[in-house]
């Protein structure tokens, strides 16, 4: 019996040698039988057929190389090699499957069946057609490697999103046309730049996250501030991802960064209208009330008292009646930029609606400091405005209430404040008044 015909009538049984084999190598744990024999038995036949067929000494070294003519159409060996590819096994593992076809072909043969007649030729004519049906499959395997390679650089380097591959030490392995372009470098040049000093300027802890990331083999999320050649600040959210090798060791970390500038500008506007005024850009009533509460817990840390003034405009209503409402609304807002002038960052200026100011004067060391800024504030809003509709002038009306002095929680400093701004108004206007315990019920309070 020659080789040829011992394969065809062998095949099951050389099938399970190689299956056994098979089964040995990582990517083929969760495969089932009839994916791990994919091909083999159509490359059994072919090789059989192949070795039947008459070739001259040329034919057979070529065959010997892998240089045999391309087949007119697909081999069982390329489809093998396309299967292999989809399943993940690397170069390697595919070369060591034909070699344990050929071993349990010729160890079969010659051992388990002890067939007597197989002649040193037909040993070689099955080495040579091995040879090139690895070939083939290994061709396969490579163009669609390659091709991924191509599909995947082109969908990496088209993206807006900076893409980059790192080593664990931090140099860098890949990086895409927008990630150059942001570091203003050719991609070829940053390969194996260090990623932690690119980096280092615009995030001040990176060497930690990478560390972190290879050590903990968790993903990190961050956000990186950036500023363009023009001066233009972008804001970046990025990815730290660690790659793992088939022993489930952290080996690289992938990474991506994504212009988010406009999404956190967009956030600012949202929080904004939440919490500010539209017209002033001051604190809306909410984000008073908010603020109110935190610092009668910062006084009562500190020990420090503080002021509540209630503002309201005197003769603005005359102002709205003869110059219009857009000079109304330029006085207004020239009236939040004056009060702001007159106190400390620290203290916090608040439009609750119409006409209607509050100020909020924290850590007051000192007995006469709320008298100086309201008075000052009088002042200021007694001088003349200069409206686009023309000149106009107004007055205002204070009322003052202290913490802890008057009232212990932020619904009676509002209530003083008030009934004290109205006092005031009834004094005569353009003045200031402070709380006092006669003053209860003489106004309705701001809610």
């Amino acid at each position: 019996m020659r080789l040829p015909d011992f394969i065809r009538a062998n095949v099951d049984p050389v099938l399970d040698e190689w299956e056994r084999f098979a089964k040995a190598c990582p990517n083929t744990k969760d495969l089932d039988q009839r994916s791990l024999r994919d091909h083999a038995r159509g490359i059994l036949f072919a090789i059989a057929d192949d070795v039947e067929c008459a070739h001259s000494p040329d034919q057979r070294d070529a065959k010997s190389k892998g240089l045999a003519p391309a087949a007119s159409a697909e081999t069982e060996a390329q489809l093998h090699g396309l299967a292999r590819f989809a399943e993940g096994f690397d170069v390697n593992q595919s070369v060591a499957g034909f070699r344990a076809l050929r071993a349990s072909v010729l160890r079969l043969s010659v051992d388990a069946l002890a067939l007597p007649s197989v002649t040193a030729d037909d040993s070689t004519r099955i080495n040579e057609a091995i040879d090139q049906a690895l070939a083939e499959s290994l061709a396969r395997f490579v163009d669609m490697k390659e091709r991924r390679n191509r599909l995947f650089e082109a969908l990496l380097s088209s993206s807006p999103d900076l893409n980059y591959v790192l080593e664990t030490s931090g140099a860098i392995i890949y990086a895409n046309k927008a990630f150059s372009e942001i570091f203003q470098k050719p991609p070829a040049e940053l390969v194996g730049n260090d990623f932690r000093s690119l980096c280092r300027p615009f995030v001040r802890d990176i060497e930690r996250q990478l560390k972190g990331v290879v050590a903990t083999s968790k993903t990190h999320r961050g956000e990186m501030y950036t500023k363009l050649d023009g001066g233009e600040e972008r804001v970046y959210e990025y990815l730290l991802v660690p790659v793992f090798n088939p022993a489930s060791v952290c080996e690289a970390v992938a990474g991506s960064a994504r212009d988010i500038t406009e999404r956190k500008a967009s956030e600012e506007r949202i929080r904004r209208s939440a919490n500010h005024d539209f017209l002033t850009g001051l604190p809306n009533r909410s984000l008073f009330r908010e603020r109110l509460d935190h610092e009668i817990k910062h006084s009562t840390r500190t020990g420090l008292p503080l002021g509540l003034m209630f503002i309201d405009l005197d003769l603005f209503k005359d102002v709205n009646d003869r110059l219009g409402h857009a000079a109304g609304d330029q006085m207004l807002q020239e009236v939040a930029r004056r009060i702001s002038n007159c106190v400390r960052d620290t203290d916090t200026v608040a439009r609750l609606g119409g006409d209607e100011f509050t100020v909020i004067l924290t850590d007051v060391t000192l007995p006469d400091h709320i008298e100086t800024i309201a008075a000052e504030i009088l002042d200021e809003l007694r001088r003349p405005f200069e409206l686009a509709a023309g000149e106009a002038t107004i007055s205002c009306s204070i009322g003052i209430t202290v913490y802890p002095g008057d009232a212990t929680t932020p619904d009676e400093l509002v209530r003083n404040a008030d009934e004290a701004m109205y006092a005031s108004k009834n004094a005569g206007r353009n003045g200031y008044q402070f709380f006092t315990v006669a003053m209860r019920g003489f106004g309705s309070a701001v809610n």
